[in-house]
């Protein structure tokens, strides 16, 4: 991550606030809570800041929230595999959606196991503290995927009439994919100089 004794910065304090929200919008469990899911992020940067207060280090603040981001995306993603995997009549009719407006009908099964088999991937990765980075990434990638299909396909932003939770959940995970791109941002970097795919003048700045 970042220097140890660094102090907090303000970029980190946005993302843990961004941490917050992204929870509060995405989270199946809080649309049952309605207006007040609006006060989690206020709450999570009191909490941080109690944690700060009571004497953990800018680490220790930076790495407890990109854990919590890293766990939120991989329990979106496997909570979902098990409607992919033993194909939820909700989960097909999505696939066929998207596989018919690609023009490739009858491929529905293949499309949904091959995303459900990468998020899996990426919740290992993401769970994994040398990979945390690489899984932030593959989260990324898949839930750009999924935006981009719910905004110009038929399937649209509320394909279930729920108030387009899934779409939120997309949303939200891209989010905390980003939060921990983020916080891991020097493991990228040291992935990608490995590889030759950036130099040492690539690094990023501390």
């Amino acid at each position: 991550m970042t220097q140890v004794n660094a102090p907090v910065n303000p970029y980190d304090l946005i993302a843990i606030f961004l941490l917050g929200a992204a929870i509060a919008t995405g989270n199946p469990a809080l649309p049952h809570v309605g207006i007040w899911s609006i006060l989690l992020p206020v709450v999570c940067a009191a909490a941080f800041a109690a944690y700060v207060a009571s004497g953990a280090t800018a680490s220790d603040l930076r790495k407890a929230a990109c854990w919590i981001a890293a766990a939120y995306v991989a329990f979106i993603f496997l909570w979902y595999e098990q409607y992919k995997l033993f194909g939820h009549p909700g989960s097909v009719a999505l696939f066929t959606t998207l596989t018919d407006w690609a023009g490739f009908p009858g491929y529905e099964k293949v499309m949904r196991l091959g995303v459900g088999i990468c998020e899996i991937i990426a919740s290992a990765l993401i769970l994994f503290p040398a990979t945390q980075g690489l899984g932030a990434i593959g989260a990324l990638m898949l839930m750009t995927g999924a935006i981009f299909f719910h905004i110009v396909t038929p399937l649209g932003v509320d394909p279930y009439g729920d108030g387009g939770l899934l779409f939120k959940e997309a949303c939200s995970v891209w989010t905390c994919s980003w939060l921990v791109m983020w916080w891991r941002r020097d493991q990228i970097v040291a992935l990608l100089q490995r590889f030759g795919l950036v130099g040492s003048a690539g690094a990023v700045a501390r």
